[in-house]
């Protein structure tokens, strides 16, 4: 193997993650713009369930031809519970506020969670907050406090709501982290459906309506962009050199949520707003770098 072999390979190794992770939040964004986009016509208990079913669907064919017999269990039950509890209040959140919210908007919010892991992670699972942990969060929520500050325009309960889903998103992350990279991630969010389906049935009632030929194929590639985008960032988070790589491509979602806002819902986002985005960006890749930075000097202090 020539001298460039190597570095050909390691360019490799480190773009094709990248690649996929950038592609996989870009159909989570596409799922958002769907859900966004069907609440205006459709009750949110039925798209609950019919949803729920499609992911079902989805990953059991995933599970079956990648994980087999792996899909159908799991030796930490209650922490798969708890992480498909809070992921369903991370969908109600996000459901009743989508209609009433900017999409550019909602991506601002969802960007306050690597700062809500760094304070939980402090106060209930004793991580040391040291001064770098402790500025880069104080700045982030002054920079949303700056944004959404009580009087402004941008400031009502709607993006209280979805502030309140980001902080139990963080709590969700911290869960799946104790899960740890060893259980099936497709017995894990078929839980998360079948509690969807479980709890949207009984909310449906008089509020069923037929859904057209066009709004089932919506709810179908919601449920495909949305299967391939977790199997993207998934591996994507496996193959990288380390998560650090690619955690701060998690905020290519405010250039689609813009450029989706703008073309398919008409918003046109403020100033203040992708301001206010940019900084939460550049507050949350520090964050990240220096977790990074962290992680490496750990083997050598031990």
């Amino acid at each position: 193997m020539t001298a460039a072999g190597p570095a050909a390979h390691q360019h490799k190794s480190v773009l094709t993650p990248i690649l996929l992770t950038c592609l996989g939040y870009g159909c989570y964004n596409l799922s958002d713009a769907g859900l966004k986009f069907i609440l205006q016509k459709v009750y949110f208990a039925q798209i609950m369930v019919t949803s729920g079913a499609i992911t079902i669907f989805f990953m059991l064919l995933y599970g079956v031809l990648r994980e087999g017999k792996k899909t159908f269990r799991t030796r930490k039950p209650g922490l798969m519970f708890v992480r498909a509890l809070l992921g369903q209040a991370v969908y109600l959140c996000n459901i009743f506020a989508f209609p009433h919210i900017h999409l550019t908007t909602f991506y601002t919010l969802v960007f306050t969670s690597p700062f809500w892991v760094a304070v939980i992670a402090s106060v209930f699972f004793k991580d040391k907050m040291d001064r770098h942990r402790m500025g880069a969060t104080l700045f982030g929520f002054c920079v949303i406090l700056f944004i959404f500050r009580p009087g402004g325009s941008l400031f009502n309960g709607w993006a209280l709501l979805v502030l309140g889903g980001a902080f139990v998103y963080s709590w969700q992350l911290l869960v799946i982290r104790h899960i740890g990279s060893g259980e099936s991630r497709a017995f894990m969010y078929i839980c998360g459906s079948l509690i969807s389906v479980m709890m949207g049935l009984p909310l449906i009632g008089n509020h069923y309506v037929p859904l057209t030929l066009a709004e089932w194929a919506l709810l179908l590639g919601m449920g495909l962009v949305g299967a391939i985008g977790l199997l993207c960032v998934s591996y994507a988070f496996q193959e990288a050199p380390s998560a650090s790589v690619v955690a701060p491509y998690h905020y290519t979602q405010i250039v689609w949520g813009a450029l989706l806002g703008y073309y398919v819902f008409h918003e046109v986002p403020g100033l203040l707003t992708m301001g206010g985005a940019g900084l939460l960006i550049a507050g949350g890749i520090y964050l990240i770098r220096h977790e990074k930075r962290l992680a490496m000097r750990r083997p050598m202090l031990s």
